[in-house]
């Protein structure tokens, strides 16, 4: 029992003058070594689209009527911006002609992207343009834009289903056929207005 009593005193007496030794120690010297990493633009796919979308309007029954016909999946375009130079871009999109199932067109029909909105698993930001009708003629709409210091990453726009559709008038002609068009997506490596 005096044993024990006597090395519990020996082990506090030791932690104790331990303690005041690293307490009155000093600092001898220090010194700053450095880290450091850099990066560089990818040679390919610096800016680039991942996936555009495709817009599919079903099969839908001959009406004279004015009708309105939605897009029947969700779908999106993907735009990848890792320059490293958070410029910015734009993304435009074409419609090369009316639809038509072989020489019959679809005289008036109408594509309205009418709201589309930005992904939450995105890294990038843009502004995705709301109600953009698309004309037949071959020009651009721009649809979806990243100003300068935005759109780094990956920016999703989606297109749920009703965010786009096509109004066909009573009045056009239709043949019993699918009809089709193109549509061309362009990336501009800059924002709209410079």
């Amino acid at each position: 029992m005096k044993v024990s009593k006597i090395l519990v005193g020996i082990a506090a007496v030791t932690m104790v003058l331990s303690s005041s030794i690293l307490a009155n120690a000093e600092e001898i010297e220090n010194k700053e070594s450095k880290s450091d990493i850099g990066f560089t633009t990818p040679t390919e796919g610096a800016l680039t689209f991942v996936n555009v979308a495709d817009f599919d309007f079903g099969s839908n029954p001959i009406s004279a009527k004015d009708e309105v016909y939605t897009n029947q999946a969700e779908t999106a375009t993907t735009v990848q911006d890792i320059r490293g130079t958070e410029a910015g871009w734009t993304v435009q999109v074409a419609q090369n002609g009316q639809f038509k199932a072989g020489e019959k067109e679809l005289s008036n029909a109408q594509i309205t992207l009418k709201a589309p909105a930005i992904s939450p698993e995105s890294t990038g930001t843009a502004t995705a343009a709301t109600d953009v009708v698309l004309n037949t003629d071959g020009s651009g709409a721009t649809i979806l834009a990243a100003a300068a210091e935005q759109g780094n990453g990956t920016t999703i726009e989606t297109f749920g289903k009703d965010s786009v559709i096509l109004e066909v008038p009573g009045k056009t002609t239709k043949v019993a056929k699918q009809y089709k068009t193109t549509l061309t997506w362009t990336l501009l490596d800059q924002p709209e207005n410079e």
